[in-house]
């Protein structure tokens, strides 16, 4: 699954980019908690929430192989990490009043 990332895209000034940060969430390298979204603008939840939402669809759309029990298991864990960012953020958008859409 290959997740292009274009140039220049600083994340808003964060110092890395959304599309960077969400892959590497759903890849277990990052996790999304309070501390990490301190620093976000509503436009940033809402950029985030949607490129989570964007790799837990490509996710799902990946075909799913039963008699390999290790890429089932690694598909399981990269849903796993996606829906427990998402709902890390939307429990922060909603304590700061921001709509997510």
């Amino acid at each position: 699954m290959a997740i292009s990332v274009p140039k220049g895209d600083t994340g808003g000034g964060r110092g890395r980019s959304l599309v960077v940060m969400s892959k590497e969430v759903m890849e277990g390298y990052v996790s999304l908690n309070p501390l990490v979204l301190k620093k976000f603008d509503a436009a940033a939840f809402k950029e985030m929430h949607q490129l989570l939402r964007k790799l837990q669809i490509t996710v799902r759309s990946a075909g799913v192989d039963l008699a390999n029990q290790e890429a089932t298991r690694t598909r399981n864990q990269k849903m796993q990490r996606l829906h427990q960012a998402m709902s890390v953020l939307e429990i922060q958008a909603k304590l700061k009043k921001i709509l997510l859409g």
